[in-house]
């Protein structure tokens, strides 16, 4: 694992702890986007996805930025529910 690797995985761990401690003020929204942001930098596809979305609707959002999900195979990928 690379440095900048270590510290984005760092970074997105500390935002997820923050939101999960009740006198913080970081919600678990603030650790989604944290995680995707950090993901999309690392070069990992990442999407968040409305959670009553149907597998078709999410695919068609994966494709409206651009990429297909299957383009992805041998990438990870992160996916997120709002």
């Amino acid at each position: 694992m690379s440095l900048p690797t270590s510290a984005a995985e760092l970074k997105a761990q500390g935002v997820i702890e923050a939101a999960q401690d009740p006198n913080s003020s970081v919600t678990a929204d603030d650790a989604q986007q944290k995680i995707v942001t950090e993901s999309k930098k690392a070069g990992v596809a990442a999407f968040t996805f409305n959670p009553d979305a149907s597998p078709e609707e999410k695919a068609a959002q994966a494709r409206a930025v651009g990429t297909t999900i299957g383009r992805f195979a041998s990438t990870p990928l992160i996916c997120t529910s709002l």
